[in-house]
């Protein structure tokens, strides 16, 4: 017997069987997981956004006209959600840190100044991975979990030579910040073609 194809799923639960979503969830949940953590600071809030994903896709899915892969409209409704996640963060963090006073700004800023000096760790990748804008560190998100040019392209919205535009830039923005941990003659971060 034959596995069922996302759209075969999609028109299961759309006629009434609703468990069947949960296949979509476990054919999909590491990518659109991975793909969270590389959008966002934290296990939790990964998680949590990946959940968050899911039930969107659940409650949009009669939107989901099949134009493309599941998976791409999936990944344009993970990029979003985290797009907005960020925002909302940082008008918090903006909205904080106007209301200090001169001298908490000042000790908030000397304390972030000496987390920054701080020696590398395990994280570092990470840490370099979540210091890109947000429209480089989507494109990478996706090559990194395995999706071609045209599929991340298309989950969002931009042409294939943006894409790749993206992940050259991206590229070289992490190997400048990496290069002093490269080894000895690695003046490269290479990508598979």
């Amino acid at each position: 017997m034959r596995e069922k194809s996302d759209q075969d799923i999609i028109e299961s639960v759309l006629s009434g069987e609703t468990e069947e979503f949960s296949a979509l969830v476990l054919r999909h949940q590491a990518k659109v997981l991975g793909f969270c953590f590389s959008m966002l600071a934290g296990r939790q809030a990964a998680e949590d956004a990946a959940q968050e994903i899911f039930i969107k896709a659940y409650r949009s899915l009669e939107d989901f006209r099949g134009d493309s892969a599941f998976s791409t409209w999936l990944y344009r409704i993970a990029f979003n959600h985290c797009a907005s996640i960020r925002a909302r963060a940082a008008r918090s963090r903006t909205e904080s840190f106007d209301a200090m006073t001169e001298s908490e700004r000042d000790k908030a800023l000397s304390a972030r100044g000496a987390r920054s000096a701080d020696p590398p760790g395990d994280d570092l990748a990470a840490r370099a991975m979540m210091e890109l804008p947000e429209n480089y560190r989507a494109v990478m998100a996706m090559r990194l979990e395995g999706e071609d040019y045209r599929a991340i392209a298309d989950s969002l919205g931009i042409s294939v030579d943006s894409v790749k535009a993206r992940l050259r830039r991206a590229r070289v923005i992490l190997r400048d910040r990496l290069r002093h941990f490269l080894p000895a003659g690695a003046s490269k971060i290479t990508e598979d073609r």
